[in-house]
């Protein structure tokens, strides 16, 4: 029965220990909205391949960024709200590819409806969202 354990524990280190390099954050992002309610900001430690979110309480928003290990340099960056008309970006989009190379991005956010078909759709600004990448240098 000690063997048992003794093996178990082995091999849940081992696991563990070899899987370690994945579990350390591979770039941070500082996120902040801006809205005519208000600002509000947080950081984010991401790990690429992962979805990573971030809320912003303050104006009842959430942002998650997405940015694989083969495209680093591109990040798919979505915005929700507890209104569920908001938060679409140009072109009435639910998400947008944000150049992560950049020093800084400011993105307008709109409040409508999403795009559908060939349908044109004029939604109104509800602010801006801001990004700011920063990669651990020995992972990119």
């Amino acid at each position: 029965m000690r063997e048992r354990w003794f093996t178990a524990i082995l091999a849940v280190l081992a696991t563990l220990l070899l899987s370690g390099s994945t579990l350390a954050a591979d770039y941070d992002v500082e996120v902040g909205a801006e809205t005519g309610a208000g600002k509000d900001a947080g950081v984010l430690r991401c790990v690429f391949d992962k979805l990573c979110a971030v809320p912003l309480p303050a104006l009842g928003l959430k942002a998650s960024i997405y940015i694989s290990r083969k495209e680093p340099g591109l990040a798919d960056v979505s915005l929700y709200g507890d209104d569920p008309s908001c938060c679409y970006f140009t072109d009435a989009s639910g998400s947008i590819d944000v150049d992560s190379a950049k020093p800084a991005s400011r993105v307008p956010f709109f409040r409508g409806a999403r795009a559908r078909g060939g349908l044109f759709i004029r939604n109104e600004r509800a602010g801006t969202l801001f990004l700011r990448f920063h990669f651990l240098r020995d992972k990119v």
